[in-house]
């Protein structure tokens, strides 16, 4: 090896390795692609020494950039499956099967339901005031709910 290829291969080395070292320190920055994509060209370096700087250089930034689009993608997936899976800060959703008691109902069938702690609006069939409900749905701020026999 000649001195230009291990220049260029030590720069490759030192910028993937201070990549992975921001990654860690900088809360919120997007480097660990880049810094992978880094040692990933010194390694090409190192095996194919006539390669040019500009021609390593331009083989870093499609891979950092196929790196980063490859696990954009996947990280994406995988958040819209987490979001369709959880109930987190949707409590009306978590009350699916919860069950409680009426506390006051109109002709109509919507009225009150007390469930734990506290009262949400409901609304069902031949209610009365006292009887075990079980909630079926959520439309909006009412829960749908269902009588529960003894």
């Amino acid at each position: 090896m000649d001195w230009l290829t291990t220049w260029t291969l030590w720069h490759w080395l030192i910028l993937g390795f201070v990549l992975l070292i921001a990654e860690i320190l900088l809360p919120g920055v997007f480097l660990l692609w880049w810094g992978l994509a880094a040692l990933v060209i010194s390694a090409v370096a190192a095996l194919m020494p006539d390669l040019s700087l500009i021609a390593l250089t331009i083989a870093y930034a499609v891979l950092a950039l196929l790196f980063s689009m490859c696990w954009w993608k996947y990280q994406h997936k995988k958040d819209q499956k987490d979001q369709r899976q959880t109930s987190l800060n949707q409590r009306d959703h978590a009350m699916l099967g919860a069950r409680g008691t009426v506390q006051e109902i109109a002709q109509n069938g919507i009225g009150r339901g007390h469930f734990g702690d506290t009262t949400w609006r409901i609304q069902g069939m031949d209610l009365q005031s006292g009887d075990v409900i079980e909630v079926q749905k959520v439309e909006g701020i009412t829960l749908l709910v269902r009588k529960i026999e003894k």
